[in-house]
């Protein structure tokens, strides 16, 4: 689903297709993991003509557990109810009241995750 149906992406397919191929892979790497870890998670697509991003919620569209919005030079991954990751000694960035992230660079940086425990948490945090 796209909010914007004449300019933004209406899948995931149209969020990474015009982005670099380290960044389409990583993007790629991060959505399959957290498919794998949130398998009845619903996947919304957002955004406009410049930049879209991908959420995964569970029982609705409200109940965000995290999301992944690939841009030219690096792939953000946010997380809702970040303060649980935070206080478990993972360093994430970001300001936002609601959701914190991580920035990826290509797909190899996945191996020095334990992104599956993050999204596992994150789900737990957020109370599904």
């Amino acid at each position: 689903m796209s909010i914007d149906g004449k300019n933004g992406p209406a899948t995931f397919e149209d969020v990474v297709r015009p982005l670099p191929a380290s960044i389409r892979d990583a993007a790629c790497a991060i959505r399959e993991a957290i498919q794998a870890s949130l398998p009845d998670a619903d996947e919304r697509i957002y955004g406009g003509a410049k930049i879209g991003m991908a959420l995964y919620s569970i029982n609705g569209e409200n109940n965000v557990v995290c999301g992944i919005q690939p841009t030219a030079t690096s792939c953000k991954v946010f997380f809702h109810a970040w303060e649980s990751l935070v206080g478990q000694g993972f360093r994430l960035e970001g300001s936002g009241k609601n959701a914190r992230h991580i920035k990826l660079r290509d797909a190899s940086e996945l191996q020095r995750l334990d992104l599956a425990r993050m999204i596992s948490m994150a789900r737990a945090a957020t109370g599904h």
